[in-house]
């Protein structure tokens, strides 16, 4: 008599598995690289003259008064010397519509006094 193997051994492929995981781990990597660095700003409305902001530099006040050079929180007493090392490179200044009008105009004020005579104000087109 002869005996059964009872044993059956199957192979699972876990190439497409790995596939998959792999694929989720650079989705979740990039996605939190891009949401980093992201600031919530709520630009006022309005239609003006389109430029091209790839090459200008980007100040932002946010609703609370707190100022950002291109995404990194700076000073009062630090924004004059930023704006004078900035050279020939046209500034943008996005404000929050929140933001209180008086810290956008101190803003501008300081930008004046570092030898910064043009900033554009970044706003959303009107409808």
């Amino acid at each position: 008599m002869r005996k059964r193997n009872s044993r059956r051994f199957t192979d699972v492929d876990v190439t497409p598995l790995i596939d998959v995981l792999f694929m989720l781990i650079i989705f979740f990597v990039l996605t939190a690289t891009f949401i980093q660095g992201k600031l919530d700003i709520d630009l006022p409305s309005g239609e003006g003259e389109i430029s091209n902001t790839k090459k200008a530099l980007t100040l932002t006040v946010e609703k609370n008064g707190t100022i950002f050079w291109e995404g990194h929180s700076v000073t009062r007493e630090e924004l004059p010397q930023l704006a004078k090392n900035a050279g020939d490179r046209e500034i943008l200044v996005a404000g929050d519509k929140n933001a209180p009008y008086g810290r956008v105009a101190e803003v501008l004020s300081l930008l004046r006094e570092a030898g910064i005579t043009s900033a554009g104000l970044l706003m959303e087109q009107g409808n």
